[in-house]
């Protein structure tokens, strides 16, 4: 009777100390059938030296150690996938004993949909190069019908000669670690949805003062992904944009012109055109924003979505040429995430109708930004724009106010 769960850890550690006595009982056997015999020696042989066991009693020996592994799984079978051995842990883990499953088929623990084609064939590869392990999660079937998720190594037994002979599957119950793991998963997934709703919601109220919509802050994610996916592999970006620079940088684009929120109406909803002073208010927007996601990510304490939203915020306005606003940066010091949302923000405002403007075609809006290229915008950004801008024209054409 176990007296206390075991650990991960204390399962490993007897599954480790498990396999070094196989393999040291498996040598002891082979030096026993290999090493020469002395006729007429006189001499008595020490009894304690495992290569002088016999055959039979070093056979039970090996039994009883894989049987005292209570919690792990041992199980051998022939190349025909039938069980030559089943210890007590496999008879805990699955509910089968010995007697029922002595010459029985393995594969009557295993779902149909279980053994998945890569695990066939790195089985196969392991029997013919007679070397090696194969590692990896499984489904099987308990007695009772149970399903369990079992972390299986298998590995190829081979005679004295060198022959493989059979399978030797070492397995470890995970079952309730991996529903903690997939529980984990969807509270993260949960989490991160209800930041997404959070996030837009807050973009969108500060985006409304300024005529804008939800279908324009959803056109600058997809222009953001677009421009992502088309410089992810080129060699001046492949170290920064990955899987997760996208995400966190898509889910963020929303957030540039969250400092909106700090400005008049009478400057936000002037029926015509700036004046200096307008403008210069209008300006102040960058900074707003790029301050208060710059106090947040602070207080999460670190790197985040967060991180690149105060980027974008802060410097969607900057230049390539230096011209820009509210720094005056210039090329690689204004930061990559800027650089992308930038392009974005243009081809969306310039294709979109505002009191004071018709929209321009998807046509003019390319020929603008293409002449905007080492001047407004990083020109390899420009070039990754042309090559994506018909994707960009369905995304300006499905996504509709």
């Amino acid at each position: 009777m176990i007296e206390h769960e075991m650990t991960k850890e204390e399962l490993l550690e007897e599954l480790r100390a498990t396999r070094n006595r196989v393999e040291e009982l498996e040598a002891a056997v082979q030096r026993q059938s290999t090493s020469p015999k002395a006729e007429n020696s006189s001499e008595e042989r020490p009894p304690d030296k495992e290569g002088d066991r016999d055959p039979a009693e070093t056979r039970d020996f090996l039994h009883g150690i894989l049987n005292s592994s209570t919690l792990v799984s041992i199980v051998l079978t022939d190349l025909d996938q039938n069980v030559l051995f089943w210890n007590t842990g496999a008879q805990n883990m699955f509910g089968y004993s010995s007697e029922e499953m002595l010459g029985s088929k393995v594969t009557r623990l295993y779902p149909p949909d279980s053994l998945a084609k890569e695990t066939v064939e790195a089985l196969r590869t392991m029997v013919r190069k007679k070397s090696g392990a194969v590692h990896g999660k499984m489904k099987q079937l308990s007695k009772a019908g149970d399903a369990l998720t079992i972390s299986l190594a298998l590995s190829p037994m081979m005679d004295t000669s060198g022959e493989v002979k059979g399978i030797l599957g070492v397995g470890l119950d995970v079952t309730e670690e991996e529903k903690q793991e997939l529980e984990i998963l969807r509270l993260f997934d949960q989490v991160r949805r209800t930041q997404d709703a959070a996030i837009f919601a807050l973009a969108k109220l500060a985006e409304s003062r300024d005529e804008e919509t939800g279908a324009h802050l959803v056109r600058i994610q997809s222009y953001t992904r677009l421009l992502c996916e088309c410089i992810a592999g080129k060699e001046d970006f492949r170290e920064i944009v990955t899987p997760q620079y996208i995400e966190d940088l898509v889910r963020s684009a929303v957030l540039h012109d969250i400092g909106k929120v700090s400005i008049p109406d009478s400057v936000l909803l002037s029926p015509g055109g700036f004046s200096p002073e307008d403008h210069r208010i209008m300006m102040k927007h960058t900074i707003a924003g790029g301050k208060a996601l710059e106090e947040a990510a602070e207080k999460l304490g670190a790197s985040s979505f967060l991180t690149l939203g105060m980027e974008v915020a802060y410097y969607h306005h900057e230049r390539w040429d230096g011209s820009g606003y509210p720094f005056g940066l210039a090329g690689e010091a204004i930061p990559l995430s800027a650089r992308i949302v930038a392009v974005a923000d243009v081809y969306d405002a310039l294709t979109t109708e505002r009191r004071y403007k018709k929209a321009f075609s998807h046509k003019a809006a390319c020929t603008s930004i293409d002449e905007g290229k080492s001047a407004q915008f990083d020109p390899r950004l420009v070039d990754a724009f042309i090559k994506a801008e018909k994707e960009f024209r369905q995304v300006r054409d499905t996504v509709s106010e």
